[in-house]
């Protein structure tokens, strides 16, 4: 036939499947071979375009009389018959992966073992000076280090820090010198960071090991505080005379043991189970970004991401990994995990309201089950704002909006309308701006919201032209009801006016 009775026909890379079914890149039907395509499409002009690997082949030309094929269980077909349910199932395709980053190791609990430096000893059958004289010469030993913990914000967590920290010893006297002091060793830690000493209760275990029980020291919360843990050990002196005999020797330093436990500083801490969009929700609201998958887990330690506000306010968010039934009895590590909620201001509960078929009252049983968890945790929990977010919703093909309602009216009915509900979707940004502003109401119920001000009224450059009409009003000076006649300019001033451009032409 001729042109008319030909449309064009294209075929997609093998990686997505063949349309219509049964055809090929190189098929007899979607041949891209001039020889091919002229010896099944007789009197068809032959295009022999081929892309490279992985692009799209545009073969030949079909007939109109062939029938469109659709894919079976494909969701990249475009076709005319397409539904709403196949048009919204592409654009919400599931990401492999997001952009692979690596997860650096977070360590959130550490034992250490301390030991100052000595005092250094004096030289022997040295002298020291009288008390007022300068403390110079060998009958002095110097100083032993000592320790000490700061905080920095720089830190992350325990992963560089050492578990055994030794001083330097202070020196001996020698010649006429005083010994050398021994450098203080300081030692950053995070902040948020919980210092106990571990102190020997006087036990043994069966195996005749030593039964060390933690008591509380110091916290870290603000940036560059200081603590000294062991004190180094004072320098010898001599005697005053021979006779007297009233020398020392250097004092040992001090030995401790510690017990080092992180507790992250945040504002709102994200709490749901396995692959509910916490870390991609956290993304979407910050700069905090790490790897995204879709299998559980993914998310293997905790990450800090801060909201700032025009009006310096800000927000710190904390995406924790996924928590499951009995978290609170330290199932799959869950009371690691909660141990990070011990700061937070508010609680957000994320849920996956992408549930397709699935009953409604799992997402309230679900956001209940997340709530006992950190309550049997930390009991105070209980007296934080929370709120309940609900992700995916652009997944409408899944009945996501049916799921939220069901889950905003469940929880009205159960606690009254104390409980937000926002219904937010991390690749679109839909709902991130009222979750924010939702967010920082539950954490500063009293802080004063910016309100944009009202705009100012136009300025009038012109001056207005002369008055139409006489004045209505009441003049009390003049006494009565008078009205005072229209003032009309004279002929010379209408003209001048005119020419001023103060009235129109």
């Amino acid at each position: 036939g001729g042109l008319a009775e030909w449309r064009p026909r294209f075929v997609v890379p093998e990686s997505f499947g063949v349309w219509p079914p049964g055809d090929s890149a190189f098929g007899a039907r979607g041949c891209s071979s001039s020889s091919s395509s002229s010896a099944s499409n007789a009197g068809a002009p032959d295009v022999g375009i081929v892309a490279d690997a992985g692009q799209a082949v545009v073969s030949g030309w079909g007939r109109l009389d062939e029938e469109p094929q659709r894919a079976e269980g494909s969701a990249l077909w475009s076709g005319p018959d397409q539904s709403a349910k196949q048009v919204v199932e592409v654009f919400t395709t599931e990401d492999v992966e997001s952009f692979p980053r690596m997860q650096r190791p977070f360590v959130d609990r550490i034992w250490l073992e301390i030991k100052a430096g000595n005092g250094g000893d004096p030289l022997p059958n040295a002298v020291r000076k009288q008390a007022n004289a300068p403390q110079k010469g060998a009958g002095y030993g110097g100083h032993g280090g000592s320790v000490f913990l700061k905080s920095s914000h720089l830190i992350e967590s325990f992963l560089d820090v050492p578990q055994i920290i030794k001083a330097n010893h202070g020196g001996d006297g020698a010649d006429t010198n005083r010994g050398r002091h021994g450098k203080d060793f300081c030692l950053q830690v995070p902040l948020g960071t919980i210092v106990r000493q571990r102190v020997y209760s006087g036990e043994k275990t069966e195996e005749k090991r030593r039964i060390f029980l933690p008591q509380f020291r110091y916290q870290f919360l603000r940036h560059e505080d200081t603590y000294l843990v062991a004190r180094g050990g004072v320098g010898g002196i001599g005697p005053q005379s021979f006779r007297k005999r009233d020398g020392r020797l250097g004092t040992p330093g001090q030995r401790v043991r510690l017990e080092l436990e992180l507790r992250l500083l945040n504002d709102c801490a994200f709490v749901g189970l396995p692959n509910a969009g916490k870390t991609s929700l956290v993304a979407a609201l910050s700069r905090a970004h790490t790897r995204i998958g879709p299998e559980e887990y993914s998310t293997t330690r905790p990450h800090v991401g801060v909201i700032r506000f025009r009006d310096r306010v800000e927000i710190r968010l904390c995406d924790l990994p996924g928590l499951k039934q009995g978290a609170s009895e330290d199932k799959d590590m869950g009371r690691r995990i909660l141990r990070h909620t011990y700061r937070s201001r508010a609680l957000v509960f994320v849920v996956d309201v992408a549930r397709g078929e699935r009953s409604a009252q799992e997402t309230l049983d679900e956001v209940e089950m997340l709530r006992a968890e950190a309550i049997k945790f930390d009991p105070l929990n209980a007296q934080k704002p929370w709120m309940v977010v609900g992700t995916k919703c652009d997944s409408l093909h899944r009945d996501a909006l049916y799921h939220l309602d069901s889950l905003h009216f469940r929880l009205r009915a159960r606690y009254g309308l104390e409980v937000p509900v926002v219904g937010t979707s991390s690749r679109f940004g839909l709902g991130l701006t009222r979750l924010v502003r939702t967010i920082r109401q539950l954490i500063f119920p009293d802080l004063l919201e910016p309100i944009r001000r009202l705009p100012a009224e136009r300025f009038v450059l012109h001056p207005p032209g002369v008055l139409h009409g006489p004045y209505e009003g009441h003049l009390p000076s003049l006494g009565g009801q008078w009205t005072p006649p229209l003032l009309v300019p004279a002929p010379e001033d209408v003209v001048k006016i005119k020419s001023q451009g103060l009235i129109d032409q």
